[in-house]
């Protein structure tokens, strides 16, 4: 069975937006991530692409396509607040096929969520680096 891990880096990312005051952001991804750690279907949609797009899904699934050509293997996931409204933030995670496991390495604002050299994402692929990750 796969599993859910969270990266130290990405449970502070989580802390912080709770502290700027996005509660409901905050809460959202929260729950969401909580119901991943125990929920099997809703993990393995974490590995397809467009998972969630233009349906009434709860969040939605894109690779990271300008890492993916790098051979980083970053997925996000966006997620919705109980409104239906999507959060500010996007969860970037990967998976290891050896492993099995799912692991979020950040939890960062859509407005730099795809940009590489952002030092928060600089931060992020060196933990995915770190990893080992074919």
């Amino acid at each position: 069975m796969p599993t859910l891990a969270i990266h130290r880096d990405a449970a502070d990312d989580l802390q912080a937006i709770k502290a700027d005051g996005d509660v409901a952001g905050h809460a959202a991804i929260l729950a969401f991530l909580q119901q991943a750690k125990c929920d099997r279907a809703l993990l393995e949609t974490l590995s397809e692409d467009w998972f969630g797009e233009g349906e009434a899904a709860s969040y939605s699934v894109r690779k990271v396509v300008s890492l993916h050509r790098r051979g980083r293997k970053l997925w996000r996931v966006r997620v919705l607040t109980l409104k239906g409204l999507a959060t500010k933030y996007r969860v970037l995670y990967t998976f290891t096929e050896d492993q099995r496991t799912y692991f979020v390495l950040g939890v960062v604002p859509r407005e730099f969520a795809y940009d590489q050299d952002h030092p928060r994402i600089r931060r992020l692929i060196a933990v995915y680096d770190g990893l080992g990750i074919a």
